[in-house]
């Protein structure tokens, strides 16, 4: 087999260079083929840029290493599909392969893949059937028709690119690029304000348009009209890592440049990277701003860095899950026709490294769900109780791509993080659960459920000492490890993963209707909690809020692409857990002061207030907790740190209280341990200060050391 397709290689690939297309050929690997042979022949293929993703082949990348190779170039990409098909590694080697090249997906022996269960598969297998893009080896009966196919319906029908490529100069690869730069270029020159967005689809060299772009104002010295000062230009992406094309470009252009982490020193200007967060959070002095993928950046910080920055550029990608497309485009475009009306779009349509009519694009967005799109406008009912809640088993979307294409984009459109292997865990896991709400068969908004929690007392109880994680089950491990419940996690938990409203018929009460019925449901269904996870803003926690769902948990550490902390939030769906979620609100609101000087002073100033608020609201109730219970909890906190291994920013408050109630036992332990208490109380959660003052090698070992000082007074306290 592999001589065939080594042969089929060797006969089709002048042809697809000629065109620039690119084409996927899928094999099985039975037992009749060893893994030596199978390295042997990838060896012996012609191309010389070569990229394996396999944790076996021999100079393989691992699936979960394959964003190192974003920005490259490959003619040949080996795809070993054999243990498992990682969505997202596929939807990262699909755009560094180049016009001409194959992309060699290595499926595990056919007896095995035909009884695959998985419906996440099953959607694979029926896009390796019938596609022009690709070429399956099933067995040499198919081979045959479809290479047949294959020549006659795409190779033959290529357009010649190379007429763009000449109407281009160096560095530009193809003349949309050339003209967006110039545009751009153009556009900043002698204007105070400026805003552009350059958008694209994936692989069109938006990022790598910015990086010219950058080189041209250092250059040229355009930016701020001043040559003696030299230009200040500042990059903000979700990632450092999407920055690395840009900064790449940038440095062939300015040879001269130097570039260190994130900030290239050219002449008497730099360009400096800096992550969304911190940039709202100082607000760096620039003459433009390049924020590249802006879709995956929240629309609030958007408005931010308008406000802030008059000279700006927009890059965003329309298909892809860096960011959320049409939707994203509704809301964003009309807060800049609101801020900055004298806005232009610049579109690059023309692909960098394949074919403006390149199959194998085709085939990887409709593989991948990358180009679901949500219909127009749906018709909204005059009353919310004419719609329907309807729950969805997956294999019903595998057979309606209808109805696929309609969830699937609001769940998109729902988070910025939304990534191809979330549809593989959404198709394939047992747990999870699919609520839509229809009107007249148009779905106007989606809840997803996944059912976590129900482990053995001894299993909860392991994870509250932090010994186990078990993965999948995010609210049932946060109520009992970071929370403090020790049986948390024995309780059945219905955690909503996303809910999502059609962005034209939102605020219309939709997504509030759907979340009460879902409540309904899985009340009906025997859970014992239903509750969320999500990144806290006021408008968020005013929402679940009004569904009687109690804050029970703020994060210690702020995203740094949306600069918030999570919220976990929960309501009770039966009698036995209704005692854990009023503790662990009591609990919650009696913390609060303390967390707010300590690990919580980092949040936002608009969430302080809302915090505060809630703390003055819950103070009543707070008082009339017995003395006797509060105590109790605080002690459980205090040995579940000092004991076990429980954070020290969750039990922060009941072991502050504590020390502070025992100074005169405190001040009869060793050295070493009244150093690390009292350096801990002195600086209250400033670990850096810490660290410094009892002079250790950083934050874990001064954890570590506070634990035993604790234990330490444990001991002391029972002796006394």
């Amino acid at each position: 087999m592999f001589s065939i397709i080594q042969s089929y290689i060797e006969k089709t690939a002048p042809r697809l260079e000629s065109n620039r297309f690119r084409q996927a050929i899928a094999f099985h690997v039975d037992q009749t083929h060893s893994h030596k042979e199978l390295e042997v022949f990838i060896s012996k293929l012609p191309q010389n840029r070569k990229l394996i993703i396999s944790a076996s082949i021999n100079q393989g990348v691992s699936a979960d290493k394959s964003k190192t190779c974003l920005g490259e170039e490959y003619d040949l990409v080996v795809f070993d599909a054999r243990e498992t098909f990682d969505a997202d590694a596929m939807g990262v080697v699909s755009g560094v392969l180049c016009g001409g090249g194959f992309l060699l997906l290595v499926l595990p022996d056919k007896q095995q893949w035909s009884q695959q269960k998985s419906l996440y598969l099953s959607h694979v297998k029926k896009m390796l059937e019938n596609n022009a893009a690709v070429i399956y080896f099933a067995d040499n009966e198919i081979v045959e028709i479809n290479e047949h196919k294959y020549s006659d319906s795409v190779l033959n029908s290529g357009i010649d690119c190379a007429q763009d490529e000449c109407d281009t100069i160096y560095p530009y690869r193809t003349f949309d690029q050339q003209q967006a730069v110039e545009q751009i270029s153009e556009n900043l020159k002698g204007k105070k304000t400026s805003c552009v967005v350059l958008r694209s689809g994936r692989g069109r060299g938006k990022s790598t348009s910015l990086g010219l772009l950058s080189a041209k104002l250092l250059i040229n010295e355009r930016a701020s009209g001043d040559e003696e000062s030299g230009v200040k230009i500042l990059i903000t992406a979700p990632r450092r890592s999407v920055a690395d094309p840009f900064f790449r470009h940038l440095q062939l252009q300015c040879p001269q440049g130097t570039l260190e982490k994130s900030s290239f020193l050219y002449k008497k200007s730099q360009v400096q990277f800096v992550a969304p967060d911190a940039l709202i959070d100082t607000f760096p002095v620039a003459d433009v701003l390049f924020i590249d993928e802006a879709a995956a950046i929240p629309l609030s910080m958007l408005e931010s860095l308008l406000d802030y920055y008059p000279r700006i550029i927009f890059s965003t990608t329309t298909h892809g899950y860096e960011g959320t497309g049409r939707g994203f485009l509704l809301k964003f475009y009309k807060l800049l026709n609101q801020k900055r009306p004298e806005w232009q779009e610049i579109k690059l349509n023309q692909p960098v490294r394949w074919s403006q009519d390149d199959p194998l694009e085709k085939w990887i967005e409709e593989l991948l769900f990358l180009d679901v799109e949500f219909a127009d406008k749906p018709i909204l009912p005059e009353q919310v109780i004419e719609c329907e809640v309807k729950l969805i088993k997956q294999r019903e979307l595998i057979q309606n791509k209808s109805r696929l294409n309609s969830v699937f984009s609001l769940l998109v459109f729902a988070h910025y993080r939304t990534s191809p292997s979330d549809f593989k865990y959404i198709m394939d896991s047992n747990f999870i659960r699919i609520y839509c709400l229809e009107y007249k068969g148009n779905v106007l908004a989606v809840l997803l459920v996944n059912q976590e929690g129900g482990f053995e007392k001894d299993l909860s109880s392991a994870i509250y000492r932090g010994e186990r994680r078990p993965r999948g089950n995010l609210l049932a491990q946060t109520l009992c490890f970071h929370a403090g419940y020790e049986q948390a996690a024995c309780f059945d938990y219905a955690r909503i993963m996303r809910i999502a409203v059609h962005p034209q018929v939102q605020f219309n009460g939709l997504g509030s209707y759907l979340l009460e019925e879902v409540i309904k449901k899985e009340k009906s269904k025997g859970m014992d909690v239903i509750g969320s996870s999500f990144s806290a803003t006021k408008e968020l926690l005013g929402f679940w809020s009004k569904a009687d769902m109690a804050l029970l948990r703020i994060g210690f550490s702020r995203d740094h692409v949306s600069a918030s902390n999570s919220a976990v939030v929960a309501k009770s769906l039966s009698y036995k857990s209704k005692e854990m979620i009023d503790v662990l609100r009591h609990k919650f609101s009696r913390n609060l002061s303390l967390w707010l000087n300590g690990p919580l002073s980092n949040v936002s100033l608009e969430m302080q207030q809302y915090l505060l608020k809630y703390y003055a609201e819950n103070f009543e109730e707070r008082r009339e907790q017995a003395d006797d219970e509060k105590n109790q909890l605080d002690v459980q906190d205090i040995e579940s740190f000092a004991l076990y291994n429980r954070n020290y920013e969750s039990c922060m408050p009941a072991i502050v209280r504590w020390l502070e109630s025992r100074k005169t036992l405190v001040d009869q332990l060793g050295n070493s341990d009244r150093e690390i208490i009292n350096a801990s109380l002195r600086y209250n959660n400033n670990w850096k200060l810490i660290v410094e003052e009892i002079k250790c090698s950083g934050k874990t070992q001064a954890v570590s050391k506070l634990r035993i000082a604790l234990k330490h007074l444990l001991l002391a306290q029972d002796v006394e």
